[in-house]
C-alpha cells in the first residue's frame, strides 16, 4: 500500500467518525417507522416533527406517478389514500437520509441517478419477494427499505468527502470499473461497510446493519441470507435496467436458484421496470431535489 492510498483510507475512517449525530425528531420518525402496525394517525403526527419531510412526501403524492388527478393537502390522506402506510415509511426513510447528507459539494454525483437506482432496486425486491417462500416472514416496507438503503454509504462519503468522491467517479470511467470497485479499491473497504456504520451509529434496526455489513459476504449463513441474495439480483437488475442494456439470464441464474426464484419472473420484471422508467426518473427527480 502507497502512502497516498493510506492516508487517503486514514481520511476516510477519520471522517467517519465526524459522521452527524441524528436530530432528535428524526430519531422519533425513525422509531415510528420502524414501529410495526403503527396506526396512520400515529404515523402522520411522528412525520409532522419535520415540515421538510412533509413538504416532500405531498410533493410525491401529487406526482403525476401518484396522483392522478387529485390533490392531496395533508399527511393523512396522502398515506391513507395515496401512498399507503407501507410506501410512506420506505420514501420517508429516503427523505430523512437525503436531507441530511447534502451531497451537492460533490461535483460528479448525480442525486436523481442514486435515487432512481435505489428505487428501481427497493421496488423489484419488493415485487421479486412475493415469488420466495423464505422471505414471508419480512414486510414489504422492511424488503423496500433494505433495497433504499444499500447504497447509503455512497451519500455518506458525497457528504463527508466530496472532493475525494468525485475523483473516485472520474477514476472509475478511465479504469471502466465500477464506482462500487473503484471505492473498494481506494478506500480499502466497500461503501456497504460504510453504510453500515452509519446505521450502526444511529441504532438503525438489527436487520439493515445486517444487510449491509454482510451485503459482499457470499458465504453468510443467517437468517437474512435468502433477503441478501434477492438484493443481490435487485441491484444488478437496476443497474442493467437503467442503463438500457439487454438482461442476460446466465447473470441471475445462479443467485435465482439459490432462493427458488423462477428467471421467468425476473426477466417480466424487467420489462415492466422498462416501461415504467419514465415515471420512475420523475418519482427520483423529487426525491433527489
Amino acid at each position: 500500500m502507497n502512502a497516498g492510498v493510506k492516508q487517503t483510507i486514514e481520511l476516510q475512517m477519520n471522517s467517519l467518525k465526524n459522521l452527524p449525530v441524528l436530530p432528535e425528531a428524526s430519531l422519533r420518525i425513525l422509531a415510528a417507522i420502524n414501529t410495526p402496525e403503527i396506526p396512520i394517525d400515529k404515523l402522520a403526527d411522528a412525520l409532522s416533527l419535520s415540515s421538510g419531510l412533509v413538504a416532500r412526501l405531498l410533493g410525491l403524492a401529487n406526482s403525476a406517478y401518484f396522483a392522478r388527478g387529485r390533490n392531496v393537502s395533508d399527511i393523512r390522506t396522502a398515506i391513507f389514500q395515496v401512498l399507503g402506510l407501507d410506501l410512506v415509511k420506505a420514501l420517508a426513510l429516503a427523505i430523512i437520509f437525503n436531507v441530511l447528507f447534502d451531497t451537492r459539494k460533490c461535483q460528479g454525483f448525480d442525486a436523481e441517478y442514486f435515487w432512481i437506482r435505489s428505487l428501481t432496486t427497493a421496488v423489484s425486491a419488493q415485487k421479486l419477494a412475493a415469488e420466495i417462500p423464505q422471505l414471508r416472514e419480512f414486510t414489504p416496507s422492511t424488503i423496500y427499505s433494505g433495497g433504499l438503503l444499500l447504497n447509503i454509504g455512497i451519500l455518506v462519503l458525497g457528504y463527508l468527502q466530496p472532493d475525494e468522491l468525485h475523483g473516485i467517479f472520474v477514476d472509475s470511467k478511465k479504469n471502466r470499473l465500477s464506482v462500487a470497485q473503484e471505492i473498494s479499491q481506494q478506500l480499502g473497504q466497500s461503501h456497504y461497510q460504510i453504510g453500515y456504520f452509519l446505521l450502526h451509529k444511529w441504532h438503525l434496526p438489527m436487520l439493515y446493519q445486517v444487510l449491509l455489513q454482510n451485503y459482499e459476504n457470499k458465504d453468510f449463513e443467517g437468517a437474512e441470507q435468502s433477503l441478501l441474495a434477492l438484493l443481490r439480483i435487485c441491484e444488478r437488475l437496476s443497474a442493467t435496467v437503467i442503463t438500457g442494456q439487454p438482461i442476460n439470464p446466465l447473470e441471475f441464474e445462479a443467485e435465482c436458484r439459490k432462493i427458488e426464484l423462477p428467471l421467468e419472473r425476473v426477466l417480466e420484471l424487467a420489462e415492466q421496470l422498462a416501461e415504467n422508467q419514465p415515471a420512475m426518473q420523475k418519482l427520483a427527480t423529487i426525491m433527489g431535489n
